[in-house]
């Protein structure tokens, strides 16, 4: 008799547990198709970003120590002056490079998302999406001008104050190719995601009335 019984609460055990994983799976199914897209965008980046991180640490690092050691140790036939300063700039640029990306990087919090799709609300699942995609246009804004800015520094130096304009170009292209490729490669696809989600809201005319003139402006979110 004492084994029947173990054995019928062993059976509603093992029924209960079933039908606890028949209801979870019910219940990722019943995701909506937004929220299923927010979670692939949110841990595809979450799974990209440390390795977007230390890639690119680790190429301006590299960048860095080579053009300075170039430009410090090559013999004076192999470089004119112009060409050793423009290494020394070159190095400047990837030290700037290389710090921003090991004090700053992109961080993307993820919470329990990527772990159990179905504990997690939808609110906190937009919140996620939210954050993320702020992350990553910080990090788009920060490739974007601040590279601008910097390869304008080196342009304005080699050209106005050393009269190399050629190093000055060549210097200002391979910096601002680096800039592009290092944004296209960034991951992207939370703030993609909450564009276009939000895409109706990116570009609004704000009329413009003064005392003697008036006109139209055009007011875009990024």
């Amino acid at each position: 008799m004492k084994r029947f019984v173990l054995l019928s609460l062993g059976v509603l055990v093992a029924a209960s547990a079933g039908g606890e994983v028949e209801a979870a799976t019910a219940t990722r199914e019943e995701l909506g198709p937004k929220e299923a897209a927010i979670d692939d965008a949110i841990c595809a980046d979450h799974a990209r970003v440390d390795g977007w991180n230390t890639a690119w640490a680790v190429t301006f690092s590299l960048a860095a120590v080579t053009t300075a050691g170039l430009a410090t140790f090559a013999p004076h036939d192999w470089f004119s002056s112009d060409a050793r300063a423009g290494l020394y700039v070159t190095a400047g640029k990837a030290t700037i490079g290389a710090v921003a990306k090991l004090v700053h990087p992109l961080e993307i919090d993820v919470g329990r998302l990527c772990e159990d799709h179905v504990a997690t609300s939808a609110k906190a699942r937009h919140k996620s999406l939210t954050e993320a995609a702020h992350e990553e246009r910080g990090a788009l804004l920060t490739n974007i001008v601040g590279g601008l800015a910097l390869n304008s520094v080196s342009l304005f130096y080699l050209g106005f104050g050393r009269g190399a304009w050629e190093n000055a170009w060549i210097s200002f292209g391979v910096g601002a190719a680096v800039s592009v490729v290092s944004t296209f490669t960034a991951p992207t696809h939370s703030w993609l995601l909450k564009r276009r989600i939000e895409e109706s809201h990116h570009v609004a005319a704000v009329p413009l009335l003064g005392g003697r003139s008036g006109g139209v402006a055009l007011v875009a979110t990024w």
